[in-house]
């Protein structure tokens, strides 16, 4: 999404460009010369009614702004790529994995993106102790047990990155759907904590989980059979004693006594509580693909399966898998991660690169249109006055408090005589020189959002973002209508007068005075003009009711040119 942001001056100076200036005289003067032209057309003094009150607007001082603005085009970004491969380690894969093609696969994705600097990988095996094979510092080859601290887990370092495709070719016991999902959770909410947030903002992350059937074990407690959630195993005998079948703790480590266990309603909600991930921490995009694999070989071992009224495929007595329930439930995984289901059962090798795992394609269109007029502010009791600076403080106080009504830094700081009026409190004043910002790179504003970086330190907003709290309205135009840079507050109502902050800092209007609805608020229209042969999206745009004050004559820093 892309904020536009116009001030009438620079709108002015580009309107060849995306903006047309046009000036509009005032009804009510066009009314006064009709009056005088009556007259003199034969009206008579008996005739005319004496009026006590008329207004009269001498100045012309309506602006209106028109003109057409143009997204940029979508692109394939370099951003931060983060893989997670899930990949199912139980005891049935010495059967339909046979070669280890898993592993390869896995292999394969490596070798073919880690060139790219930009892409790292963590890898999880999940069987009974749902082993995080590149956590740091695991042992891989004797077992990962499974903690609450998985930072770092993606890494790029080719000596782990092989070891866990080496560790990924053990196949024993349990497939733990619901075990491996809660292991992926931890790495990727551990990982978004320690990301900062505008990076996180330009991340995709991919989880490809792959499995050969069913999850095992499912437990169904007796109040669950009873509500008809689920129907009880009598064969799984663990479920009501977990440690029949653990010899540590790390196996099987969130299965518990009596409690419902990798139901499909479970595994549903285990990967809905992934993908509320990429809002929570406001990721650029999370996308969770799956894939079955079953060798079509064994089809003529299958039998049917009473219970589950379907073909099942078992091993010395015991349901390994049920391929259309399995199809269904890593089917259902993918849609709610927003991913994509393939099925690895026509002999086909496994092949992970059919995912999409790089691009991250951005469709860019307009977020919010926003006209300030940088030469009027509104004082305390809603009256527009002169800020001849720009600076966000009148002329008339700046000249009470003794500071340049033409230069919005009077001590020359770096730091906007604004700024620090605000934080007075904090040690800032205005005409004495506040250290901090003498560096050009100081003084730099390298988001382009009205601020120095050494403004947005002390502020809190990002350097690279123009508008950190990502609500619509850029940073400094906050910090001038006195709403915050860091809290997306443009749909609150900070004075309680019925209009939202984010309108009344469209409209030019107090943010903290109860006003309602003003009629002399800044009028928009914006209508979409569809995508362009090229991409780019673009918007005719229209802005009335820009009002206008005199500011003083600002000092010229040399003569003027033919051109001025």
């Amino acid at each position: 999404m892309r904020s536009v942001w116009f001030s009438a001056a620079a709108a002015a100076a580009e309107s060849e460009e995306n903006a047309l200036v046009t000036w509009r005289l005032r009804p009510g003067l066009l009314g006064l010369l009709g009056l005088g032209l009556g007259v003199a057309s034969g009206c008579t003094p008996d005739q005319l009614q004496a009026i006590d009150e008329v207004e009269v607007r001498a100045v012309d001082d309506l602006l209106r702004i028109d003109g057409e603005v143009c997204s940029a085009p979508p692109r394939e970004t370099d951003f931060p790529v983060k893989i997670l491969f899930v990949i199912d380690g139980s005891g049935s894969m010495q059967f339909v994995d046979n070669p280890g093609q898993r592993a390869l696969a896995v292999e394969e994705v490596l070798l073919r993106l880690r060139a790219n600097p930009s892409v790292s990988f963590a890898v999880i095996r999940f069987n009974e102790s749902d082993a995080v094979l590149t956590k740091p510092g695991a042992e891989i080859n004797a077992g990962d047990p499974l903690s609450t601290d998985l930072t770092g887990a993606f890494t790029r370092d080719p000596a782990v990155l092989s070891q866990a495709v080496q560790g990924l070719r053990v196949a024993d016991s349990v497939t733990d759907y619901q075990g491996a999902l809660s292991a992926s959770f931890l790495i990727l909410s551990q990982d978004m904590l320690q990301a900062p947030r505008d990076q996180l903002a330009r991340t995709k992350y991919v989880v490809i989980f792959l499995s050969d059937g069913d999850p095992f074990p499912t437990c169904c407690s007796q109040s669950s059979e009873m509500a008809g959630l689920c129907t009880r195993d009598t064969n799984i005998f663990f479920c009501e004693n977990p440690n029949a079948i653990r010899q540590n703790p790390t196996q099987l480590p969130f299965l518990e006594r009596n409690e419902d266990y990798n139901q499909p309603y479970q595994i549903e909600a285990a990967v809905q509580d992934i993908m509320d991930l990429q809002e929570t921490f406001g990721v650029g995009e999370l996308r969770l693909h799956s894939a079955f694999l079953f060798d079509p070989t064994l089809v003529s071992q299958l039998v049917f399966n009473p219970q589950r009224m379907e073909d099942c495929f078992e091993i010395a007595g015991v349901n390994f898998v049920c391929p259309d329930s399995a199809r269904r439930l890593l089917g259902g995984m993918a849609r709610i991660g927003q991913g994509i289901f393939r099925d690895f059962s026509a002999a086909e090798e496994i092949d992970f690169l059919g995912f999409d795992q790089l691009s991250i394609r951005r469709e860019n269109a307009l977020k919010n249109l926003i006209v300030e007029n940088r030469s009027v502010v509104i004082d305390e009791e809603g009256v527009l006055e002169p800020d001849t600076d720009g600076d966000g403080l009148g002329d008339s106080v700046e000249f009470a408090a003794g500071l340049s009504r033409v230069d919005d830094d009077s001590d020359d700081d770096g730091f906007s005589d604004l700024l620090e009026t605000r934080l007075a409190r904090g040690g800032f004043d205005p005409e004495e020189p506040t250290p901090g910002c003498t560096r050009a790179e100081d003084r730099a504003d390298l988001d382009a959002d009205g601020l120095r970086a050494c403004e947005e330190r002390f502020l809190g907003t990002s350097t690279q973002l123009f508008d950190t709290d990502a609500d619509g309205l850029p940073d400094a135009l906050e910090l001038r209508r006195g709403t915050d840079p860091i809290v997306a507050d443009a749909f609150e109502d900070a004075d309680l007068d019925g209009v939202r902050n984010g309108d009344e800092v469209r409209g030019a209007t107090q943010v903290g005075r109860d006003e309602g609805i003003r009629r002399d608020a800044y009028r928009y229209r914006t209508d979409d003009l569809g995508v362009r042969d090229d991409g780019r999206r673009c918007y005719a745009f229209e802005v009335e009711n820009i009002r206008l004050r005199t500011p003083i004559a600002r000092p010229r820093s040399s003569p003027p040119s033919s051109a001025d």
